[in-house]
């Protein structure tokens, strides 16, 4: 039941000024006062006169207001007045009228200015169902409807009966825009009302002239869809889309709505021909549109989801990303299946396949997506876990992916794991220049010296690659992105570059190059400092001093010519040469005059080397003795050298320890002293540990193992002789990882059969260990002492067998929580 308000509307004449409010059904309400505009013909016939009553339907405010109105001649008048009496049916109970028509009969017959106005209260009706043959001019009116076509129906004739048929099944929300009846000029009609209007016979060219189709009585269409059909109640045609409407339960809010679903559903007629997944998609998106609800509709949402599905797993890449934009509203338990769907898809191509390659895209619109969104949320979380558990082919994928869609570079930090540069160095392919660039900004960011090297060199010349790498790479013990970068360039260009450059890390990866390629040193130019540190750095990382220098004695003597005429060179290098090979100054011809200008350590070191050579020569009489220069007489006499050599600093500590090989009377003691007043290098501490090991020195071995925390240098030292150390100092050194073969596989189960029989004397089966550590009782030996049950549980435990040894120690400690022998054998597994 609704209650219906009416009004009259006019002019009398000495009581009015003009058209306007008579009488209403409730005079305090201002509304039908504000609204006697809309009842006084503003859209009027040529000439300005009606000729007869016309009824219009239109909305004003909050209600929808349906008005006759009659031309009013009465006496004093002026002429093209009008009488007209308005129905106000609130806008909120509009739909719940079944027929616009049945309301016809509460509209005065005729002008009554006197009439009293009531509110009543109208019965709502069963809608008729409509069982006649629609005319070719329904059809028509129907067609230009869903067609969205500006028409009017030719004359009143049938208009009405047209608007029976359609109103029912007219969406609510167009009904709250409606302007229905009768019409005069097309330039009263206004677009922000749902027109539903029919003109006078004669204004036929008028309103074609403005475009509007004008439907004539002798208009003859067929309708064009199931939706007209079923919108005019051709049941008979609107088969399909009844389907729609059960299957789906949509809720019909717009003609635009109505004609979206039989266009998207000629989809749904089709699942058994296998639709392609874009379709499906698109119809799955309409449907979570007009049937938000969960409850309804599941009969079609349950079919499209399984079609969907099967649809899946060969899907384009372009389709898996179209899935974001379906929120699968309405669809009751939808996205559990469609994710696990998408899983599978992304675990078989992904990564692998002819679809790989084409997955940036997928991984650009997941970065681009709202977070909030179920498909972006789900690939993001399924690439990051993926990459967490990288492959050996992924970084070829990840160039791939970046070549073909540089935003994935930009956006770095969202997808690409900090620790995913190694791989990436090792597959980077030959990249154009903007992607290039565009790398090079990324491992800045990210603090990716390698790769940042390695990319540089395909970018820029070999001057300008060094330089780029040394703006950002400025830990000046950070040397690997430098090596990286010399094993792109040409070695002989990358050591000349570096010999002019003063960061020592350069000297040291040319070095390593003239380390492993002697040939560099070929045009070595000793007066470059840059080049003697390279020489240097060489020497420091293994390289024979004069390797690669054809004329060792000549080069030498050309340094000392040089540093005779007052220039400096390397001290530190220098010190190399004089305790190496050919540093004997014997057959020098400025000899005398270059002491002075040596160090005393440099002086030492060469006064030695001259008098090795010389030693031989003073003992067959070919040189006198008191023809050598003073500095060599100095050194000459045996016994002190011997006395000093262990404290004399002048004497380097690699020739020290040779020593040891030739004197018998040096021994352990003078290894000590020497381990006291000495920093070992790393050859001179692996020298130190041969001869610990050689000459059995447990004692210097125990000092090593005592001090190997604060006394670094000696570690290799250590390491070479730790076969002298006890069982658990050599268990210590294989837990930490320093010597991790320290105890063999014996030594190791031989420990722990020792704890097992202390800790559960009666055998594995004590406790309930063994099975607790899974493992089969009915394995064990059975009979026999605790010693005999633990030896063959044993023999289980070292073939593989069950329980793990891992498990089986888990459990002891889990019972031993503070055991430290325990402790110690787990942390060795």
């Amino acid at each position: 039941m609704i209650i219906i308000h009416q009004a009259i509307y006019g002019e009398v004449q000495r009581k009015t000024s003009g058209h306007g409010l008579l009488a209403a059904s409730d005079e305090k309400n201002e509304l039908f006062s504000r609204v006697s505009g809309y009842t006084d013909l503003a859209d009027r016939p040529e000439g300005g006169v009606l000729s007869s009553s016309v009824i219009r339907g239109l909305f004003v405010e909050d209600h929808f207001l349906l008005i006759k109105t009659f031309p009013d001649k009465s006496p004093g008048l002026r002429s093209g007045r009008v009488f007209s009496h308005a129905l106000f049916i609130p806008k909120t109970d509009l739909h719940r009228v079944n027929n616009l028509s049945n309301l016809f009969q509460y509209h005065l017959p005729s002008i009554q200015k006197e009439a009293e106005m009531h509110s009543f209260e109208y019965v709502l009706q069963e809608a008729d169902m409509t069982t006649e043959t629609v005319d070719g001019r329904e059809a028509a009116a129907t067609n230009a409807l869903l067609e969205n076509q500006p028409f009017v129906w030719l004359g009143e004739e049938g208009y009405w009966e047209w608007l029976a048929r359609i109103w029912n099944k007219l969406p609510a929300s167009e009904k709250r825009n409606l302007k229905i009846g009768a019409a005069f000029g097309p330039s009263n009609v206004k677009k922000d009302y749902f027109n539903l209007l029919y003109i006078p016979k004669d204004a036929k060219a008028l309103w074609e002239r403005h475009s509007f189709h004008v439907i004539g009585t002798h208009e003859s269409q067929i309708l064009q869809s199931s939706a007209a059909s079923w919108l005019v109640g051709d049941a008979k045609n609107a088969a399909p889309f009844e389907i729609l409407l059960n299957d789906f339960d949509p809720k019909i809010d717009s003609l635009k709505t109505l004609n979206q679903l039989v266009d998207y559903g000629k989809t749904y007629h089709q699942l058994n021909n296998n639709p392609e997944l874009n379709r499906l998609l698109v119809l799955a998106h309409f449907i979570s549109k007009v049937s938000p609800s969960e409850g309804v509709g599941n009969k079609g949402k349950n079919k499209l989801v399984n079609a969907i599905l099967e649809a899946t797993p060969n899907a384009p890449t372009n389709l898996i990303i179209a899935l974001q934009h379906q929120s699968w509203t309405g669809f009751p338990n939808a996205i559990h299946p469609i994710t696990d769907s998408l899983s599978d898809w992304l675990n078989h191509h992904l990564f692998k396949g002819n679809k790989a390659k084409e997955c940036g895209a997928l991984l650009v619109s997941a970065l681009e997506a709202n977070l909030q969104n179920w498909w972006a949320s789900f690939v993001l979380s399924y690439t990051r876990n993926r990459l967490k558990k990288r492959q050996s082919g992924d970084a070829q994928i990840f160039w791939q992916w970046m070549e073909k869609e540089p935003t994935l570079i930009v956006q770095h930090a969202y997808w690409l794991p900090d620790d995913a540069e190694n791989e990436l160095t090792q597959k980077i392919p030959q990249l154009e220049t903007a992607v290039a660039e565009m790398v090079l900004h990324m491992a800045e960011k990210k603090d990716w010296l390698m790769l940042h090297a390695k990319v540089a060199a395909q970018l820029y010349s070999v001057e300008e690659a060094i330089e780029v790498q040394l703006r950002i790479d400025t830990d000046e013990n950070h040397t690997r992105a430098f090596q990286a970068l010399s094993e792109c360039i040409e070695s002989s260009s990358f050591v000349s570059e570096a010999a002019g450059h003063t960061d020592a890390r350069l000297h040291r990866v040319a070095g390593k190059l003239i380390t492993e390629n002697s040939n560099l040193m070929k045009d070595i130019d000793i007066t470059s400092e840059g080049w003697q540190n390279c020489w240097q750095a060489a020497i420091e990382q293994g390289s024979e001093v004069w390797l690669g220098i054809s004329n060792p004695q000549k080069t030498l003597f050309k340094i000392l010519d040089y540093m005779l005429a007052g220039n400096s060179f390397n001290k530190t290098l220098l010190n190399t040469i004089s305790i190496g090979k050919y540093s004997s100054l014997k057959d020098y011809p400025q000899r005398a005059s270059i002491w002075p200008v040596l160090t005393e350590t440099e002086r030492s070191e060469f006064v030695n080397a001259t008098l090795i050579e010389l030693i031989d020569e003073l003992v067959t009489r070919q040189i006198n003795y008191d023809n050598l220069e003073s500095e060599l007489k100095k050194e000459v006499q045996w016994q002190k050298v011997l006395s000093q050599v262990i404290s004399s600093k002048a004497i380097p500590l690699p020739k020290k320890l040779r020593l040891f090989d030739v004197l018998p009377v040096l021994g352990e003691y003078h290894v000590q002293q020497l381990i006291q007043d000495n920093q070992f290098l790393t050859a001179e501490a692996e020298e130190l540990g041969r001869l610990v090991s050689k000459n059995g020195w447990e004692i210097v071995a125990e000092y090593l193992y005592d001090n190997r925390f604060i006394r670094n240098d000696l570690l290799p030292a250590l390491l070479r002789s730790s076969h002298l150390l006890g069982f658990w100092q050599r268990f210590v050194l294989s837990s930490s990882g320093l010597k991790a073969d320290a105890i063999s596989s014996e030594e190791w189960w031989d420990e722990f059969l020792r704890i097992a029989l202390v800790l559960f004397p009666s055998g594995p089966a004590e406790n309930g260990l063994w099975v607790s550590a899974k493992g089969d009782l009915s394995q064990l030996q059975t009979t026999g002492t605790g010693r005999e049950k633990w030896s063959f549980a044993v023999q289980i435990l070292r073939n593989n067998g069950k329980p793990k040894i891992k498990k089986l120690i888990s459990k002891m400690r889990a019972i031993y929580i503070d055991n430290e022998i325990l402790r110690k054998l787990q942390e060795t597994l």
